[in-house]
């Protein structure tokens, strides 16, 4: 079974988040969205649940990225949540999070194998489309015990191309990120619009257990 982190259907979401206050008060938002994703996810011979839509999360008045872990087919959205100097934490309604610092994946928490720490290039490198860089990855194994991989990284420009995201076509830059280490290689992708803003990426999570697509939907 597909495994889903919803945020439920618009009036429901819209009715709990009444007097929620502004954007950076994103406590109720999480909470509005516990309350719905339950209800939200197919479950025996009932009825596939109907798919989120932009005015679904529109619905929400704050920043949404849908995000999508294919090795655990699942789909799940995230919203902002704490920000402390360049990191900022995205969570999801099931306790998920994601942390970008300057923009790029740098932690995640809740997934099984999780980035713990690392060292990540910044979006403008990442955006100029060309250099060399060095990455790092911290994981914490079966043994409590935090393991460092290396990789040494390349930027290559991809050329244009028109993504959709949610419904939505934008036309971006699509940028290739290539690491290669002593355990594993792999490929990151960036899809940049021509104001410099990250549309679309393709990020690894572990190399046992692929990458997570991160896709911003709703921008404010």
């Amino acid at each position: 079974m597909t495994r889903v982190s919803l945020l439920g259907a618009c009036g429901a979401v819209a009715l709990a988040l009444a007097g929620c206050g502004n954007q950076s008060d994103t406590s109720p938002v999480l909470r509005a969205m516990k309350g719905v994703a339950t209800a939200m996810v197919k479950t025996g011979d009932a009825p596939p649940p109907a798919p989120i839509t932009r005015a679904d999360l529109a619905a929400l008045k704050v920043p949404v990225i849908q995000g999508e872990m294919k090795s655990g087919n699942s789909t799940f959205y995230l919203v902002p949540i704490a920000r402390q100097g360049a990191a900022e934490t995205w969570g999801t309604s099931d306790d998920l999070t994601v942390t970008f610092r300057n923009g790029v994946l740098a932690e995640t928490r809740g997934f099984g194998p999780d980035i713990m720490e690392s060292t990540v290039p910044s979006l403008s490198q990442l955006q100029s489309g060309q250099g060399t860089h060095r990455r790092s990855y911290v994981y914490l194994d079966g043994g409590d015990q935090l393991r460092r991989f290396d990789y040494d990284c390349s930027i290559q420009n991809a050329g244009a191309e028109t993504i959709t995201v949610v419904g939505q076509q934008h036309s971006t830059r699509h940028v290739v990120e290539n690491c290669t280490g002593k355990w594993a290689s792999f490929t990151n992708e960036y899809w940049f619009e021509s104001s410099g803003k990250l549309r679309k990426s393709k990020e690894l999570l572990v190399p046992e257990w692929g990458y997570l697509d991160l896709s911003r939907v709703i921008d404010s």
